[in-house]
Parts: structure tokens; sequence; C-alpha cells
């Protein structure tokens, strides 16, 4: 493993122990959404080293949450789990650089979303505003030190 794989998971472990392993899962997938916003305020400001480095934190997370995907609780559920973070990780990559890469993230990130407040909703979290988040990505907003620093929680719905 390396070592940023080994962080992923540390911090998953950590949150773990923490909070409860459904509240986890879901402020994880906050981590997600957040970087693709980011990343797309990133892309359409012109810091690619940044956007990608966003992309990068968002599958180093897709990654921590699939290494610890519990096979042995129900083989079936966890195999549908494994291949769909797999799946979002691969697309995440091959989405990034292309024309229509805002776009490809806002499709990410509303399978994501839904994904997120199903994880949400049993831990009993406020959910995820998904036309905001896909609102977010495909916007004409523009890093600029404040929107680039700051996690993206206007999209909670209390």
């Amino acid at each position: 493993m390396n070592p940023a794989l080994n962080q992923a998971i540390g911090a998953y472990r950590t949150a773990n122990k923490t909070v409860a392993p459904t509240k986890a899962v879901a402020l994880l997938l906050d981590e997600v959404l957040n970087a693709l916003i980011l990343s797309s305020y990133y892309q359409r400001g012109n810091q690619f080293e940044k956007a990608f480095n966003r992309v990068v934190h968002a599958s180093k997370i897709l990654s921590g949450l699939r290494q610890n995907v519990n096979l042995d609780v129900d083989p079936m559920m966890g195999k549908q789990f494994v291949e769909m973070y797999s799946q979002n990780i691969f697309a995440l990559h091959n989405a990034y650089g292309r024309p229509d890469s805002l776009e490809r993230f806002a499709t990410i990130a509303k399978g994501l979303a839904d994904f997120r407040n199903a994880w949400a909703e049993i831990a009993r979290m406020p959910l995820r505003n998904i036309d905001m988040v896909m609102e977010e990505i495909l916007s004409e907003k523009k890093a600029t030190p404040t929107t680039a620093d700051t996690p993206v929680m206007e999209s909670l719905v209390g």
C-alpha cells in the first residue's frame, strides 16, 4: 500500500472510532462532494494542479471506503459497494481534463449524493441538496482565496 492510501484508510478508521460508522461514511462522502465542487472552481479558474489535487483527494477517500467494505456481513452487497467505489474512482480520473469534465463531475456527484443521503438517513443526519451540489459544480464560480479554502456546506438542508 502507498502512503496516501494508508492516510485515507487511517482517516476512515479514526472517524470510525469517533462517530458511528454510518455517520462517518456520510461525512466522508460529503468531503468527496466538496472536493468535486472545489475541483470545478479550480478548473474554471485555470488552476489545474489544484483541481487535480481535489480529484486525487476525492479518489483517496473513495479508495479508503472501498478498502473498509466488510465482505463478511453481506458478500453480495459488499461486492456491489466495492464495484461502485471502483467505478467512481475510475470515472473521476477519466473525467478530469476532458472538455465536458464539469458535466461528468455533476453526473458522478448526483450518484454519490444519492448514496450519501441514504447513509445520512440511516445516521439521522440532514440530507444534502443534490440540485445545489450539481448547481455548484456547473456554475460559473471560480476559485478565490475564500471559496477555495472553505468547505462547501451551504448545500446541507436542515
